[in-house]
């Protein structure tokens, strides 16, 4: 049991929906890619690994009898991966999941580098506590937000309650920094004791505990975008583009205010996430309480609950008098400043584009439609105008994020095209479902992403020759027909073309590949950057 408990690593979390599963299967090609012989172990009811897989083969596996024949119990999904299925989870403690890991347990240990253990949510002794006695480490899927850090830490006490040398390791997932007026995602023991009663309140100085990832969001990982439209995947891309203007913009013009030294950068962290500024004696109140509570969570806590109120009703000053007027001119400069305007405009429009075709039942990989859209090849086209006649005015990240939309903006257009969509199309694998109907074929997807097959590269290279000459070609004639040329990006020599081919890869290799609960394998996304940096620190 001793090497078996070092071999393993169960994955929890204190409430469902936060992505664990994503996390567990991750880790386990993650893993297997790096050469260790890995046992994923579904033990979550309201899980199915096989499923998010898209394996077909999953269901004579879960409800085999012979709990005696422990190869009947797993399914190989990679070379160095097997998909292990107790017989009943844990409807029945007499065959269930419990006792086929401890039936099994020496085969377990012998047969495998990693165990991963996908726990059910929540912190229940019969249906997840009791599972901790086989590791002796335990990873904490968490997002930032109060109750998932609330749950979790709940899900910490508890467990030291039953097994009190786990080390636990707090997977950061969907991480997007400060949501929310004092509340700090990096401090999970404090939002937890913050957020319960004073008997529930946990130490958790006693416990191993650390950081052990901080993951972005990323479509990859969001199973409900299974079959997502390249349309929207383009408008969303825009969309992060525009955000990431807004808060360049907002850092541009508050550098030139005399702004608190101590707190300058938690206004502006305050302002990149509420940027709209409908008047500036609220949004001052605001940034106030913020500051405040941001404070009185970190040093200030001995002040107590009476201090927290008396600066929500605008009875305590947190800042001078000639902060105060620092801050007043610099929410006007804000408010006022045209080229902010634009940017709001535009990120506004793109937003609502997004969740109208989200909500719309759409084919998979369908084009664009009209209506609300043309507001948005409006405002685009007038934006791109706008950072253009502006460039040399602002710092060097918002004109090559301006070159950037530029590109995007190119490729929205062309998405329109059926044909082109048609011809994305025939790169994903299909097949026909019980019903005769073709359907995305996601396991065949999957395994030719994570094995890197050649005949996945050779399709994707073709569909890349032919499209990247259309691209350079669109990107002409919106540049000729808004005269834009100075967002191209380009050098002595003429057009950086690989700037655009990189761009055009990684736009269409990330968007064929979204919706499919594997990050890793995805040469320059974010999420998957983080991701193998931190499962890199588990081996």
């Amino acid at each position: 049991m001793d090497s078996l408990k070092k071999k393993s690593i169960a994955v929890a979390s204190g409430k469902g929906g936060v992505g664990k599963t994503t996390t567990c299967v991750n880790l386990a090609v993650y893993f297997a890619r790096k050469g260790s012989k890995t046992a994923l172990i579904d033990l979550d009811p309201l899980s199915d690994i096989a499923t998010l897989l898209d394996i077909k083969e999953a269901g004579a596996a879960s409800n085999n009898t012979d709990t005696e024949d422990f190869d009947a119990n797993k399914i190989g999904v990679l070379p160095n991966l097997d998909l292990i299925f107790p017989e009943a989870k844990l409807e029945n403690r007499e065959t269930g999941a419990f006792d086929l890991l401890r039936k099994f347990s020496d085969r377990l240990s012998s047969d495998y580098d990693k165990l991963i253990l996908d726990l059910p949510a929540g912190s229940e002794y019969e249906e997840n506590l009791v599972f901790l006695q086989f590791t002796d480490k335990v990873i904490i899927v968490t997002n930032d937000e109060p109750t998932s850090h609330t749950a979790s830490g709940y899900y910490i006490k508890q467990a030291h309650e039953q097994k009190e040398d786990l080390e636990f390791l707090l997977w950061h997932n969907r991480y997007a920094g400060i949501t929310t007026a004092g509340f700090d995602p990096g401090d999970l023991p404090g939002n937890y004791n913050k957020n319960v009663s004073d008997e529930n309140r946990f130490d958790f100085s006693r416990v191993s505990l650390s950081d052990a990832a901080f993951i972005p969001d990323d479509p990859a990982m969001d199973l409900l975008k299974s079959n997502p439209s390249l349309a929207v995947n383009i408008l969303a891309q825009m969309s992060e583009r525009i955000d990431f203007l807004i808060e360049q913009r907002i850092d541009e013009i508050s550098y030139s205010a005399d702004l608190p030294g101590l707190s300058g950068g938690l206004i502006r962290h305050y302002l990149h996430l509420n940027p709209y500024i409908r008047s500036t004696e609220i949004t001052f109140k605001k940034i106030s309480e913020y500051i405040f509570a941001l404070m009185n969570t970190k040093t200030l806590s001995s002040a107590g609950s009476d201090y927290h109120k008396a600066i929500a009703a605008g009875a305590v000053d947190v800042f001078t008098g000639l902060e105060q007027d620092s801050i007043f001119i610099l929410l006007e400069k804000i408010m006022n400043d045209q080229l902010m305007t634009e940017l709001l405009k535009t990120s506004a429009r793109l937003k609502i584009a997004v969740d109208n075709l989200n909500n719309s039942s759409r084919m998979f990989f369908s084009g664009h439609e009209t209506g609300d859209l043309k507001a948005v090849d409006k405002n685009l086209s007038m934006l791109l105008q706008k950072l253009h006649s502006e460039r040399n005015n602002h710092n060097a990240y918002i004109k090559s994020t301006a070159g950037l939309l530029l590109f995007d903006f190119a490729l929205y257009k062309l998405l329109s095209s059926k044909t082109v969509s048609e011809m994305i199309l025939d790169i994903i694998p299909v097949r026909e479902n019980s019903r005769g109907e073709e359907i995305r074929d996601k396991h065949r997807q999957i395994m030719q992403l994570i094995r890197e097959e050649e005949s996945y590269k050779k399709n994707f290279l073709r569909l890349i020759d032919v499209l990247f000459p259309v691209v350079l070609r669109q990107i002409a004639t919106i540049v000729e027909t808004f005269n834009i040329a100075g967002l191209i990006f380009n050098n002595s020599e003429g057009v950086k073309k690989d700037v655009y081919l990189k761009l055009l890869s990684t736009f269409l290799h990330n968007s064929v590949n979204s919706g499919l609960g594997i990050v890793v394998g995805f040469p320059f996304r974010p999420a998957s950057a983080a991701f193998e940096k931190s499962a890199a620190a588990l081996l």
